[in-house]
């Protein structure tokens, strides 16, 4: 297993180097800045990438979003000393699945690297092959895209696309928080109560028209969410030479079906 390091601070890098090698990792490749980085992720075989924030060329952020512009479909897990909520959301809004402030406890950083990677893989063998439908929406698992009528197809992230399947799968059911951070992270799962909310916003600026008016995932409010498909990709207008006195009561039977 081929796991990056990306530390400006050698020794760090080093420790990070010791701690999973220890764990059986024998194959982890130190990186400086994301200049060293993006070649040695994007050119080979990456099955993880650890990050430190605070970069001499950028800063983690940036170089996070880049990888998954990249293509880069793996586990991406900041390890930084900045401990604040706006930064372990930004890190997740721009594509992380986990993040670790330092000083760390070994056992818990190789438990939570060992967590991300196992659902990757699981994920991995289920989404050969798999298309979602529910209306007008299409997410593909294998080309991790969602598409809708009239739209471009739009890249999601790992993360996203689990969130999106479990709604998908479950359509017109309400999914609480729990669920989805069971569904997506696992029982390991170890942050803040809000990242689910995080991913949602994500997710509703890449697939909504209107995030601020979603048609396809809505919130309950104190439960969670829920994926329904909007009323217009049942609905089909009747010709005039059909429409008659029941013609509305057709039209909302149509949709209702949809």
């Amino acid at each position: 297993m081929r796991i990056v390091v990306v530390d400006p601070d050698t020794m760090v890098g080093k420790l990070l180097r010791f701690v999973l090698g220890q764990a059986g990792y024998d194959n982890v490749v130190l990186a400086r800045n994301s200049a060293e980085a993006v070649p040695a992720v994007a050119g080979r075989e990456t099955d993880a990438v650890l990050m430190e924030v605070d970069l001499p060329d950028g800063d983690g952020f940036q170089l996070c979003k880049g990888l998954r512009e990249r293509r880069y479909h793996g586990p991406i897990i900041f390890v930084s000393q900045r401990r604040e909520t706006k930064d372990k959301v930004r890190a997740f809004k721009n594509g992380a699945d986990d993040y670790i402030v330092e000083p760390f406890d070994p056992a818990e950083l190789v438990a939570r690297v060992e967590a991300v990677t196992r659902r990757y893989k699981q994920a991995d063998q289920q989404a050969l092959g798999t298309l979602l439908r529910v209306g007008d929406a299409e997410l593909s698992i294998a080309e991790l895209t969602f598409r809708s009528s009239g739209r471009p197809p739009v890249l999601l992230t790992p993360t996203e696309m689990r969130i999106l399947e479990c709604l998908m799968r479950n359509s017109q059911v309400t999914i609480s928080r729990e669920t989805l951070i069971e569904r997506t992270w696992g029982y390991e799962f170890v942050g803040e109560s809000n990242r689910v909310d995080v991913y949602i916003r994500r997710l509703r600026e890449k697939i909504e028209r209107e995030p601020g008016r979603p048609e396809y995932i809505h919130t309950i409010r104190g439960i969670g969410y829920v994926f329904r498909a909007p009323a217009r990709a049942g609905v089909f207008p009747l010709p005039d030479s059909l429409k008659g006195p029941h013609s509305d009561s057709l039209a909302s039977s149509a949709a209702f079906a949809s």
